[in-house]
């Protein structure tokens, strides 16, 4: 049962992480797209930082998604009683 908890609780940290990601996409995105529309004048290195920090953030996301996806997989294997060799 305790395994079934915890597969449950890393579907809850991928559904989240995922939207985590899209939400740092959808603002990565907003600033590009604010870079076409905006009139006056744009301090370039600013927006450059703004977004490459942003992106950082989504990297990081991914990589903690990568690793709870492979806790998830290696659960669900041990669910089904298939070896796993350390």
């Amino acid at each position: 049962m305790q395994n079934r908890s915890n597969y449950e609780s890393l579907v809850e940290s991928e559904d989240t992480l995922v939207n985590r990601i899209e939400t740092c996409s959808e603002t990565i995105d907003a600033v590009l797209q604010m870079l076409f529309k905006k009139d006056g004048p744009i301090h370039l290195p600013t927006v450059r930082e703004i977004a490459a920090a942003m992106h950082e953030v989504q990297v990081k996301l991914e990589r903690e998604l990568l690793l709870v996806r492979i806790e998830k997989r290696l659960t669900a294997r041990y669910m089904d009683s298939k070896p796993i060799v350390d």
